[in-house]
């Protein structure tokens, strides 16, 4: 595998790397020699900052300390010289005293040489010169013994102690290490000053013990080592002097305590002659306090003029160098961050851009174009938000061509989609138009037919043509536009639903049960039709061919409640889930899933009149599909009713026996026939009306040898009525029953009356009447050919009346008979149906 590819991806496909990384590769080679060239004059200018804090510290704990004890040690020397010189008590007394003094100086500087701090503060030269001091401290009581006893000379105790003074002065040497020539120079003009002065007490402390005349020759020899040696540290402290310190070295050296001294002192060594002792005590105890003064007022100048100024130089420079870079340096890392992260954060905002378009307003606009509404391509193509960069621009103006295109490309899009959905609208209303004309065309042909046979085949004929115009209409709905039959006035809801029971093939085996006392509101009748034949045809097709299909109508607190129960092998949990989503929202009618086209009727139908669709699982195990129809959709019934049929309605009336009293309302739910009993009429209408006497009984299917009958009565199924009776989403009442009279014998029926007497089925026009139009089976046939029981004909008067004896048959026993015959034939033509004929299953492909 080479470097560009990684597991998981597609071969040859080059590894990503965020921006910032690049950015970061780019800017590391700059940034990496900024911190060297920042790095070395800082590493100096830290150095020279940290030496002039351990200079400080050296400074202000060993040589002030050192200088001190050296001070004191010159005054012991000269107590020592007196004490060897006349031993009196006073010489000891002061010799003690200064002793105390020398040893509480040898012990603050210990204590602040010595620490932990200043060691640190000092390089191992000093730490060992500093060691050394210490040491030539100790020596100092061997020496100060053999004084006390009186047990060395002159010139050996002043070399004793000259040591140790020796040992001061290169430890103070080794301090003179700033980084700075002048603090420097001046700095040893200062040391060897003080050497000088330092070889000066010694020949005073010579003198001192000497009386005036000839020296002895170690005495001479001595005396002129140490003038040689003061002369020359003296010279050098000048010739290193400059500026303030080098007039203060003159003026020292042309003062008059000076000029005694050096003539004083050249007369010893030019003639090896003693001065006066009071003469040269007087000319050292004036010169002595006048060398220390300038010695002071030199260090002062040195420290005020050099050392404070190279110090804040130092420092100047450590934060100019140091900290200024350090965060000149700091700058460029941020800016250079940055500068990463805002081109890194343009082209974040251009991709968020992209994905705006992608992911909002590109579906925002198709979704717009889906409504049907108008989009103008410039407001909804926004040019992307693009940073100051010049190519992220040009990225940005690029994405915005995008943009634009696709959203043209969007509404091109639309506008295809709804010049197919019109032209499928025109498929649909001129199928639709074929369809009414072919059912009014089969509507004569039924009323023509002379056979049995012949008419049944026509009544096939017909409900597949009802089916058609179903389907035709489904077309129209899914195309977006509304379904072209409307009614103008109010339907009962059992009516709405018996019509879209007529509407699916296996209408026999709905069950309707239920009253409700609401109608639908006319302009949403077509449409709660079809929504709920599309329910009732797929809980048929999927569900046993022996098992029924049962429709519950009921009127809930929030409106009318339609409840489908199939008794099928039903769906699983997450399959209910997703279709209960799609039922929710009705989206676009998308070609690509085209195996529930009937769910998307119905979601769409249910989208547009705020109709709620559910489903459940059954208690049979099967699926239960809940339809909520809202209250804004349906009316009251009984208003309908009180207000009387409204003008320009239709309703369907059948003429019954002519002397059957019953009468029930039309639309009401199917009930079983009743013996012995008479529904009244209602107070307002007309007993005598042959329009409101219920239709003659039609057999419903009943079981076959091997389907045992149900153990309930079966009310005669209404759905083995003429199809052509729905195409107008007929009502079906409930079948019409024999009634007793009130004057015939206890189980005897009343009897028909002659053929010649009877009046034909009398069918008014849907735009007369209140109700959907409605059609009764072979009432438009010679009475001769009706597949009903033969009208009983008047008995001659010679008749014998019919024995007492005689069981007649009860009206439930002649039903179940009549439907199992029916059930029979309906068995038998169905392996005469042709082969081609197509099933709700082939014309739609649902579930």
């Amino acid at each position: 595998m080479s470097k560009s590819e990684t597991p998981g991806e597609p071969h040859g496909r080059s590894r990503t790397y965020p921006i910032w990384r690049r950015i970061a590769l780019l800017l590391a080679v700059p940034l990496t020699a900024l911190f060297v060239q920042w790095g070395i004059p800082a590493a100096v200018t830290v150095s020279n900052a940290l030496q002039r804090f351990d200079f400080s510290t050296v400074y202000n704990n060993v040589a002030v300390p050192a200088t001190a004890v050296t001070e004191t040690l010159q005054d012991e020397r000269a107590a020592a010289v007196r004490l060897l010189d006349r031993f009196d008590v006073t010489d000891r007394q002061r010799f003690g005293d200064q002793v105390a003094k020398t040893d509480a100086a040898v012990a603050a500087f210990r204590k602040r040489a010595l620490s932990s701090g200043t060691r640190d503060a000092m390089d191992d030269t000093m730490v060992t010169r500093v060691r050394e001091l210490s040491d030539a401290y100790n020596h100092l009581v061997t020496l100060r013994e053999r004084v006390g006893i009186g047990g060395t000379t002159t010139l050996g105790a002043i070399d004793g102690y000259s040591k140790v003074a020796d040992t001061t002065i290169r430890l103070l040497t080794t301090l003179v290490s700033i980084d700075d020539r002048t603090v420097y120079l001046h700095t040893t003009a200062l040391l060897h000053n003080f050497w000088a002065r330092e070889f000066m007490l010694r020949e005073h402390a010579l003198l001192s013990t000497l009386r005036a005349g000839q020296m002895s020759a170690g005495n001479r020899a001595a005396f002129a080592a140490w003038s040689e040696a003061r002369i020359q540290y003296f010279e050098l402290g000048r010739a290193q002097s400059s500026g303030d310190i080098q007039q203060i070295m003159y003026d020292l050296a042309n003062s008059g305590e000076f000029t005694a001294y050096t003539t004083l002192e050249n007369n010893v060594v030019n003639n090896g002659i003693a001065p006066d002792p009071a003469e040269w005590r007087d000319t050292i105890d004036a010169l002595s306090p006048a060398w220390s003064r300038a010695a002071a007022k030199a260090e002062t100048v040195v420290n005020d003029h050099d050392v404070k100024p190279a110090g804040r130089r130092i420092m100047l420079g450590f934060f100019l160098i140091g900290v200024v870079g350090l965060l000149g340096v700091v700058a460029s890392v941020v800016l250079s961050l940055m500068f990463a992260r805002r081109l890194s954060a343009e082209l974040r905002e251009l991709q968020e851009s992209a994905q705006r378009l992608a992911n909002e307003r590109l579906p925002r606009v198709v979704a717009r174009l889906r409504r049907g509404e108008k989009v103008d391509v410039a407001a909804e193509s926004p040019a992307p938000t693009t940073g100051r960069t010049k190519e992220v621009a040009l990225v940005g103006e690029a994405f915005g061509t995008v943009q634009r295109t696709a959203v043209a490309t969007a509404v091109a899009e639309s506008d295809l989609r709804a010049s197919i959905n019109r032209v499928f609208i025109n498929l649909s209303w001129r199928s639709q138009s074929l369809l009414h004309r072919q059912l009014r065309l089969l509507d004569q042909m039924e009323r023509r037919a002379a056979g049995p046979e012949e008419l049944d085949d026509l009544f096939r004929l017909d409900h597949l043509t009802t089916r058609m115009r179903r389907h035709a209409e489904g077309l129209v709905i899914l195309a977006g536009s509304p379904t072209v039959r409307a009614w103008d006035h109010p339907v009962a809801a059992e009516d709405v639903v018996r019509a879209a029971v007529a509407e699916i093939e296996d209408y026999t085996r709905v069950e309707l049960t239920g009253t409700s006392s609401v109608a639908v509101s006319g302009d949403v009748v077509a449409d709660v039709i079809h929504l709920l034949a599309e329910l009732i045809e797929n809980a048929a097709v999927f569900s046993p061919p022996t098992t029924e299909v049962t429709v519950k109508v009921e009127t809930v607190a929030n409106g009318l409640a339609v409840e489908i129960i199939d008794r099928g092998i039903g769906l699983h949990p997450d399959e209910l889930d997703e279709l209960n989503l799609r039922l929710e929202g009705a989206g676009e009618f998308d070609l690509i899933d085209t195996e529930r086209l009937g769910l998307f009727v119905v979601a769409r139908l249910a989208a547009r009149h705020g109709v709620k669709v559910s489903l459940q699982p059954s208690a049979y195990g099967g699926t239960t599909a809940v339809v909520l129809i809202p209250h804004a959709l349906v009316t009251l019934d009984d208003d309908l009713a009180r207000g009387g049929p409204m003008p320009g309605t239709a309703r369907t009336m059948v003429t019954a026996m002519a002397t059957g009293d019953g009468r029930q309302r039309l639309g009401r739910p199917d009930r079983p026939a009743i013996t012995g009993s008479v529904v009244h009429a209602r107070p307002d209408e007309t007993r005598d009306d042959p329009r409101d006497e219920p239709p003659p009984i039609v057999s419903s299917p009943s079981p076959t040898l091997d389907q045992p009958a149900p153990w309930f009565d079966e009310t005669p199924s209404p759905y083995q009525q003429t199809p052509s009776a729905y195409r107008q989403t007929p009502s079906l009442d409930p079948p019409a029953v024999e009634f007793e009279r009130p004057d015939a014998p206890s189980g005897q029926a009343a009897p028909h009356p002659p053929a010649g007497e009877r009046e034909p089925a009398e069918v008014e026009s849907s735009e007369v009447t209140g109700r959907l139009p409605r059609r009764v089976r072979q009432s438009s046939i010679a009475p001769q050919l009706r597949r009903g029981p033969a009208p009983q004909r008047a008995q001659p008067a010679d008749v014998d009346e019919p024995d007492d004896d005689f069981d007649e048959p009860s009206p439930e026993f002649s039903r179940a008979l009549m439907s199992s015959l029916q059930s029979g034939w309906l068995r038998g033509r169905v392996a005469d149906n042709e082969a081609d004929d197509l099933g709700p299953r082939d014309e739609w492909g649902e579930r």
